[in-house]
C-alpha cells in the first residue's frame, strides 16, 4: 500500500469524524427544540478492490460517509398526530362547557330555578290574600326578575357563541396559513433531496407543522414518490396536494335550523363567496369541538331554554287572560303574547297592562269578587303541572335537565381530557426514546469522533514522516 493510499484513508477518516462531530453538536444545539428528530452519521469502509504492488489482496480505502440519517418512526408520528388531535378536541370543549356551566351556576346566588319558583310562590301568597296591593308589588318584581334571569341566560349564552366565532375565525386562519408552510416545505425537501441533500430538518419542521394542523381537524396523511405530503380533511376533502393548497372561506349564513347553527354565524365553504357549507363536515380537533358546542350542545340548551319561556308565558297568558282584575277587567295578557318558540327567551316580557297597574293582576274568576282566590291558585299550581314535553314534565324537571346535560357533558368531557392527557404523555416519552436528544449520549458522541480524528491525523503525521524518510534513502 503507497503512502498516497495511507494518507487518502487517514483524510477519509478524519472527513467521517467531522461529519460526526458535527451532527453531535446539531443534535446538542437542538435537544430542546421541540419536534427535532435527533440525527447520526452512516459511513461504511471503502475499497479499491486492487490488488496491492506485490500482488497480495486489496487493502481498504479508509471510510465513506454515506448520510446522515434522521432517527424518526413514522407511525409513531402517526399516533402523536391522532393524540394530538384528541387533546386539542378536549381541552378546547372543556374551555367552552365550563363557560356555560358558569351561566347556569346557581351556587352563589338565586339561578333561574329559584326565581322561577319565587315567582309561582308569589301566586301562593297573593291567594292567601288577593286584596293585598304589597304582593302585587311583589309578584310583578318576582315576574320581573324571571324575565331579566330569562334574558341574562340567553345573552351570556349568545355571548359565549358569539366568542366560539370568534375563535372559528382564528383557527381557520391559522389552519389555511399552516397549508401554505407545509405545500412551501414540500417542495423544499424535494428540491434538497434531488440534489441529493439530506433534509432532515425540513422533514422534523414538516412533522411539526402537520402535528399543529392536526390539532385543529382530523387530517389523513400521505406521501407520495417524491417525498411530498398530502393532507386530506376527513369528510371535506383536500387541504394540500404535494406543491399546492387549497384555501377554505368564512362567511356569515342565514341559520341552518338543521344544525343548530344562529342567523348570522360563521359558516365554512370552499368558495370566496359563500355558497355551499360544509361547516358540519369538520370533525375533530379545535375546529370540530367549538362547531359542536356552538350547533349541537350550545343549540340544544338555547331551544331549551326558549321553550321554556314559551311554554310559561303561553300557559300563565291561557289561564290570566280568563281571570277577573280587581277593576272588572277580563282578557288581559300577563306577559307579551310570543308568536314562537324560537327566540321566546329574548322575546319574554310582562305585558304592558301588568307593567302599567298591579291592580291588573287578576287573583279570581268570578266579577265582583274581591276574595276570589281561584285564579291565583291555579297560577300557582302551573309550577307543578306538567305541561312541558307534551305534558309529560314539570317546569322544574324541564330546567333541572338542562342544567344537568351541560354538567353531564362537562364531566364527560373532563374525564376524556384527562384520560387523553395520560395517553399523550406517554406516546410523547416514546417518540423522546426513540428521536430524543440525549445529551450525555451525544457528548459520549462527540469524545469518541474526536478521538477518531485525532488518531485520522496521527495516521497522516505518519505517512508524512514515511515519505520524508523514503525521498531522504533517494536523495
Amino acid at each position: 500500500m503507497s503512502n498516497v493510499n495511507i494518507l487518502q484513508s487517514s483524510r477519509s477518516g478524519m472527513t467521517t469524524s467531522q461529519a460526526g462531530i458535527a451532527t453531535a453538536g446539531h443534535n446538542i444545539s437542538n435537544a430542546n427544540t421541540e419536534g427535532y428528530s435527533r440525527q447520526r452519521v452512516k459511513s461504511e469502509a471503502q475499497v479499491s478492490g486492487q490488488m496491492n504492488a506485490m500482488g497480495g489482496p486489496y487493502v481498504g480505502q479508509g471510510s465513506k460517509l454515506t448520510t446522515i440519517e434522521r432517527v424518526n418512526d413514522q407511525y409513531l408520528e402517526h399516533q402523536l398526530r391522532d393524540g394530538a388531535r384528541d387533546m386539542a378536541h378536549f381541552e378546547e370543549k372543556q374551555v367552552f362547557l365550563g363557560q356555560v356551566e358558569d351561566v347556569f351556576n346557581e351556587m352563589n346566588g338565586d339561578g333561574l330555578n329559584r326565581i322561577v319558583a319565587k315567582f309561582f310562590n308569589e301566586f301562593r301568597k297573593l291567594a292567601n290574600d288577593p286584596t293585598s296591593e304589597a304582593i302585587r308589588q311583589s309578584v310583578r318584581e318576582s315576574s320581573t326578575a324571571m324575565v331579566n334571569d330569562f334574558k341574562r341566560i340567553r345573552v351570556d349564552l349568545d355571548q359565549i357563541r358569539a366568542h366560539i366565532d370568534n375563535r372559528i375565525d382564528g383557527n381557520m386562519r391559522e389552519l389555511n396559513d399552516l397549508a401554505v408552510q407545509l405545500k412551501e416545505l414540500n417542495v423544499r425537501i424535494h428540491a434538497a433531496e434531488i440534489q441529493g441533500h439530506p433534509a432532515s430538518d425540513l422533514e422534523d419542521r414538516r412533522d411539526h407543522i402537520l402535528q399543529k394542523m392536526s390539532t385543529y381537524v382530523d387530517l389523513s396523511v400521505h406521501k407520495d414518490n417524491n417525498n411530498m405530503v398530502s393532507v386530506d380533511i376527513r369528510g371535506v376533502g383536500p387541504i394540500v396536494t404535494g406543491p399546492n393548497h387549497n384555501e377554505y372561506y368564512l362567511g356569515r349564513a342565514p341559520a341552518q335550523e338543521a344544525e343548530g347553527s344562529p342567523d348570522g354565524a360563521l359558516q365554512i365553504s370552499r368558495s370566496q363567496f359563500g355558497g355551499q357549507y360544509i361547516t358540519q363536515q369538520f370533525q375533530g380537533g379545535k375546529l370540530g369541538a367549538l362547531i359542536e358546542t356552538r350547533d349541537k350542545m350550545m343549540g340544544g340548551v338555547i331551544d331549551r331554554l326558549d321553550q321554556l319561556a314559551h311554554a310559561i308565558a303561553t300557559s300563565v297568558n291561557e289561564l290570566h287572560q280568563q281571570g277577573v282584575t280587581a277593576n272588572g277587567k277580563t282578557g288581559i295578557s300577563f306577559f307579551k303574547p310570543i308568536d314562537q318558540v324560537s327566540g321566546a327567551s329574548h322575546a319574554l316580557a310582562l305585558s304592558d297592562e301588568i307593567k302599567a297597574d298591579v291592580t291588573n293582576i287578576a287573583t279570581g274568576i268570578a266579577p265582583h269578587a274581591a276574595s276570589d282566590n281561584r285564579l291565583a291558585l291555579a297560577l300557582a299550581n302551573l309550577q307543578n303541572a306538567r305541561f312541558m314535553n307534551d305534558g309529560s314534565t314539570t317546569v322544574d324537571d324541564f330546567y333541572n335537565s338542562i342544567v344537568s346535560e351541560v354538567g353531564v357533558a362537562s364531566a364527560k368531557n373532563t374525564e376524556a381530557l384527562g384520560q387523553q392527557k395520560g395517553i399523550l404523555s406517554n406516546m410523547q416519552k416514546m417518540r423522546d426514546q426513540i428521536s430524543g436528544v440525549s445529551i450525555d449520549e451525544e457528548v459520549t458522541n462527540l469524545m469518541q469522533f474526536q478521538h477518531a480524528f485525532d488518531a485520522s491525523a496521527r495516521v497522516m503525521k505518519v505517512a508524512d514522516d514515511m515519505m520524508d524518510t523514503i525521498l531522504r534513502l533517494r536523495s
